[in-house]
């Protein structure tokens, strides 16, 4: 029997999708995460069984810095690490971060501990924070690694001992500024030798949800390659080259500014748990503690036998098929330049062979159009969910149902870009299109080289691959060969083997409302794939089948918004705070939400409205508000109060203590008639200001975990008349006997920093 023409046609598309297909597979199967070890297994592995069970004693309930439930986790992790044989330290101090502003000083309270090395070159810290912000247990954030790390020291002493040092370090106060390791570095700066921090391999260990695979997210300093690539864990230096210019940080920042080389590990899945009553021991993935152990410890048991006095390159490096690629850093300009000037060269050879510049020329002058159109779905998309779903809007993105949001975007993007294709199929052969696009890839290689070193692989080499591809097929074929359309398909399997897993990464971390950055991505790696299309249907087909996408992307993005409800498991956030004017009794429950919110929504009768003046911590945002019935509260105190004068300049002495249950204290000094100079608070040197010109209160500081006894605080000002200060305590709770809801079980406060779930007391002193 003989096969149909079309048929035969479609057999090439047929294989090269199948090769597509398996590529995808392959490059994502590293996305997969272990199953959890049992609490059998050898002594020798990792056991995310062993490690959760830990977790009732270190995320049950909320424990932020100072306070009595987190002296329980410290006294706890304290008795464990005893267990195996070490000898746990607890260095308190106070720690500031004055490059903050406003400033922040807290009292912290870190553990140390060291596992000897037999000859070291170094040392590796193995760092996670045992705080957790004031609202959440902190299970994903950061017990479980906590509990991680215990069960990885214990794996350590019942094996060989490595070569170099392996020092624990549990930080604290790390969700209020990084204080802790802040605090650790300040103590041992005096102590270091020139070269010393370069010995120093930080292994971070976080938590930005609840689930998903770990991933090596950021890498500081050089030389780690072999460690990561040990580790197992899926890694890519654009995440780092992203990372390094986002306001987003951890322990490791502080780190890496001290000059200690470092490797940052996290899970990102669940992240509408992230920082909320929620992140739980229930909701966290044990399969999720494994992978982490196994990374972290893999990493670990790789630096313990380097000679970590020497350092390497700079490099690039992706994961690929379960492996890590790497390469020299300074390749990247040179590569991405390669890829470049090949665009030039396949055009004019390209010429006498059937490809036509005019063509190719053409489709690379509109592609840009196409990622306008994938930014414009994302932003536009966001704006339309948040005003249908303002509940989505307080999350910030960060949905329970991410993919069916991202499925409907993806299926609008694919519209978009078979409409382009069709388009420009009408005067360039599918090689003269992939040509265009492979363009793009080449001028974003050089780009990205400039700008984020990092991240140019993503684009140059399948740049440098897709121009070779065509470059042989258009020497060896014919033009009329059907080998011409499988070879554009083939120019795929590089783009979907590096950027489709950076596209699924960047999901859970952006969340939905940055979810244009991932489609952009994703409008890249689709376009190569248009080849598929051919042969073209015909042309109502075609737009039968593009009509038909539009409604199941827009009815996905409809049904799911309508549909999308919540659970126990998947909690609703809501945002309710209480503010006391201590000096007027005034009360206000103020949200970051409006009234649409189940039982909160009732209370904010007046109109929404900025504090910059009133409450000076609450400024930065418009809020809804309404009045609320003044509760007897404690307010901040002052006590030990002095001024003395010389040469223009007053110097005020005074201590502040903050209401028993406050975890922050945050001092505002009046700056309309007052110039400040500098500050001692508990000792720690601040700098002077205004730091916000425009507001009345321009200069401040928050002091986290604040004592008992208050904090002592010294201004040295230039003005006229009393300075004035306005000071804000913060506690977690609303109070008693003021209506305030009680959350259902498929509620949770929305996510921290914010006003929900939060009591502030303002009092105004003048001295």
């Amino acid at each position: 029997m003989q096969i149909p023409t079309t048929m035969r046609r479609r057999v090439p598309t047929l294989a090269a999708f199948l090769l597509l297909l398996l590529t995808g597979i392959a490059a994502l199967l590293p996305l997969r995460i272990s199953e959890p070890r049992p609490a059998s297994a050898p002594t020798g592995d990792f056991s995310a069984a062993r490690a959760v069970a830990q977790l009732d004693h270190i995320a049950k309930v909320p424990h932020p810095a100072g306070s009595a439930a987190q002296a329980d986790v410290q006294e706890y992790l304290v008795g464990e690490l005893r267990k195996l044989g070490l000898r746990p330290e607890i260095q308190t101090r106070v720690a500031p971060s004055n490059a903050d502003s406003p400033a922040i000083v807290g009292s912290v309270s870190n553990i140390h501990a060291t596992i000897p090395g037999k000859k070291p070159t170094g040392r590796i810290l193995l760092v996670a924070h045992y705080d957790s912000v004031p609202t959440a247990p902190g299970a994903g954030d950061d017990g479980s690694n906590v509990a991680a790390i215990l069960e990885i020291a214990r794996v350590l002493k019942a094996g060989a001992q490595l070569r170099n040092d392996v020092e624990i370090l549990f930080t604290d106060g790390e969700e209020y500024g990084l204080l802790g390791s802040r605090g650790f570095v300040d103590a041992e700066a005096s102590t270091y030798r020139a070269a010393a921090p370069r010995q120093t391999v930080v292994v971070n260990m976080e938590g930005r949800g609840t689930s998903g695979p770990v991933m090596m997210f950021q890498m500081a300093g050089t030389g780690l390659t072999s460690a990561v690539k040990a580790s197992g864990a899926v890694t890519t230096s654009f995440s780092a080259a992203i990372y390094d210019r986002l306001p987003n940080d951890t322990d490791l920042t502080v780190f890496d500014e001290a000059g200690m080389r470092g490797l940052n590990f996290a899970f990102m899945d669940g992240s509408a748990h992230y920082h909320t009553g929620h992140d739980s021991i229930s909701r966290l993935d044990a399969a999720s503690v494994q992978d982490m152990g196994d990374a972290a410890l893999a990493a670990v048991r790789q630096l313990g036998g380097t000679d970590l006095s020497q350092s390497g390159p700079d490099a690039t490096y992706f994961s690929l098929f379960g492996t890590v690629v790497s390469y020299p850093a300074w390749l990247a300009l040179p590569l991405a330049l390669t890829a470049l000037l090949s665009v030039p060269l396949l055009l004019w050879f390209g010429r006498s062979r059937g490809l036509s510049p005019r063509g190719a020329g053409r489709a690379a002058l509109t592609f840009p159009l196409t990622l306008i159109g994938a930014a414009a779905i994302g932003m536009a998309g966001w704006w339309a969910l948040s005003l249908a779903r303002p509940d989505f809007a307080l999350s910030e993105g960060s949905v329970h149902h991410l993919g069916r949001y991202a499925w409907g975007g993806a299926l609008l993007l694919l519209v978009l870009l078979v409409a382009w294709y069709r388009w420009a199929r009408r005067k360039a052969s599918p090689l003269d299109i992939v040509a265009g696009v492979l363009g793009w890839f080449a001028m974003l290689a050089v780009v990205c080289a400039v700008l984020l070193p990092g991240g140019a692989y993503l684009f140059t080499w399948p740049a440098l691959i897709g121009l070779t591809v065509l470059a042989v097929t258009l020497r060896f074929t014919r033009s009329d060969s059907p080998w011409r359309v499988v070879a554009g398909m083939v120019t795929a399997l590089p783009v979907v083997a590096l950027v489709l897993p950076v596209v699924l990464l960047l999901l859970p971390a952006l969340g939905l409302s940055l979810i244009a950055a991932p489609l952009v991505l994703a409008a890249l790696l689709a376009a190569v794939l248009l080849s598929l299309l051919e042969p073209l249907p015909s042309r109502r087909a075609l737009t039968v089948g593009m009509l038909a996408t539009v409604v199941a992307g827009a009815g996905t993005l409809v049904v799911g918004t309508a549909l999308d409800g919540y659970s126990a498991d998947e909690p609703r956030p809501v945002s309710l705070g209480y503010v006391l004017e201590s000096d007027t009794s005034k009360a206000t429950w103020v949200s970051d939400g409006d009234t649409s919110q189940t039982a909160v929504g009732k209370l904010l009768t007046d109109d929404p409205t900025r504090y910059d003046d009133r409450i000076p911590p609450l400024g930065d945002a418009v809020l809804a508000n309404g009045v609320a019935k003044a509760a007897p509260l404690d307010a901040p105190r002052t006590a030990n109060v002095s001024s003395t004068e010389a040469d223009g300049v007053r110097t005020v002495r005074v201590r502040i203590q903050a209401p028993a249950d406050a975890h922050t204290i945050a001092v505002h000094a009046g700056t309309g008639a007052h110039q400040i100079l500098d500050a001692t608070v508990e000792g720690a040197k601040l700098t002077g200001g205004p730091k916000r010109p425009e507001g009345n209160w321009g200069w401040s500081f928050s002091y986290a975990a604040p004592p008992a006894e208050g904090i002592d605080v010294v201004i040295r000002t230039r003005g006229k008349g009393p300075l004035p200060l306005r000071v804000v305590s913060t506690a977690a709770g609303l109070p008693d006997g003021v209506g305030a809801p009680t959350l259902a079980t498929d509620e949770s406060w929305a996510s921290w920093p914010s006003v929900a779930g939060q009591t502030f007391v303002v009092r105004t002193f003048r001295i």
